[in-house]
């Protein structure tokens, strides 16, 4: 049995803990979270015992057993967090964004080599069928991408507007929304095509006057195939949007989805025409249950560290591109790529 600590209550980890009491192998050893109304919650939702319920990790960590621990909390927590579970022997699955710059992406990188623990990041598009087959046209055939192109909208008006939510505070939440949200299209282009980002020039709209929170931006990235990639991002508009379009000598994939609905799949050829691909969603393996089976098996998780390097070391030269005006070279030298 799989004695799980949940560390953040909310959206996130309710979603998770439900994954956790449908496994077969596992159980909710403990929860934690600073917010006594979520461990209120979730007692009622998964009939926890109040002595498993912690408004405090330190606490939480001497008064239980534990195999591993399931982290979602605000991105500023993780890289202590993720230090906190290392140093108790346990495995980690980490909610997205992982880190909040390349700085921590590079000292989790440096726990995870050195231990045999698991540490799996919770990008989801890893597990999806659709994006899977994307995955697989870049991985195992032989053409390269060679045009890539990708967006995501959503609503964050009312974040925007109190100006008191943790994800227009830098000192929670990190960055904006191409860190926070849109960093799931910037991620899985990166996952999908292997393809290795060498500059990336970037235009953003930004919340605050420190710069720290996007509200929209866009991207011009070069890989070092000489293909490029245009990417935009928007937490300004009416409602959650997604495409990728990512074109090769054979044609092009597109990935569509809506309100974080499942995507559909559309293959076109060289001539444009497009197919509509059937993709069977029924029995898609979950965050939670490829990281058991992770820590089953000894084998490397669906979202590695390697992938947190990737995408943090994009997102940092993105970052600086807008604050600065000018075209950056993405940092990967000392990844493990």
């Amino acid at each position: 049995m799989l004695h799980t600590a949940i560390i953040g209550m909310g959206g996130f980890g309710t979603n998770l803990a439900r994954r956790v009491t449908d496994h077969p192998d596992a159980t909710i050893a403990a929860a934690v979270d600073v917010n006594p109304d979520n461990l209120e919650r979730a007692a009622g939702t998964f009939d926890l015992d109040d002595e498993i319920l912690f408004t405090d990790a330190a606490e939480m960590y001497a008064e239980s057993t534990l195999d591993a621990v399931v982290i979602a909390t605000p991105p500023a927590f993780h890289r202590q967090q993720i230090q906190d579970a290392f140093d108790r022997g346990l495995h980690v699955l980490c909610e997205k964004p992982v880190v909040i710059d390349l700085e921590e992406a590079h000292e989790i990188a440096a726990l995870a080599e050195s231990s045999d623990l698991t540490l799996m990041a919770g990008y989801q598009r890893h597990l999806d069928p659709a994006f899977r087959e994307g995955y697989r046209r870049w991985h195992e055939g032989d053409a390269e991408p060679t045009f890539i192109t990708g967006e995501l909208t959503q609503d964050w008006s009312a974040h925007f507007e109190s100006g008191t939510n943790w994800r227009t505070d830098p000192e929670i939440g990190g960055r904006g929304h191409l860190f926070s949200v849109g960093t799931h299209v910037v991620e899985s282009i990166l996952w999908m095509t292997g393809l290795t980002p060498t500059h990336v020039a970037a235009e953003m709209e930004f919340y605050d006057d420190e710069e720290w929170i996007d509200m929209q931006s866009s991207l011009t990235v070069r890989f070092d195939n000489g293909s490029i990639a245009s990417l935009a991002d928007s937490a300004a508009v009416a409602t959650e949007r997604e495409r990728i379009r990512i074109w090769d000598e054979n044609g092009a994939l597109q990935l569509n989805a809506r309100d974080w609905g499942r995507p559909t799949l559309t293959e076109l050829d060289t001539e444009g025409t497009e197919t509509v691909r059937e993709v069977d969603h029924e029995g898609a393996e979950g965050k939670f249950e490829a990281f058991a089976r992770a820590i089953e098996t000894g084998e490397e998780p669906p979202a590695t560290v390697d992938d947190v390097l990737r995408v943090t070391a994009l997102l940092d030269a993105a970052y600086e591109s807008a604050r600065t005006g000018e075209r950056v070279a993405v940092d990967l030298e000392t990844t493990s790529l």
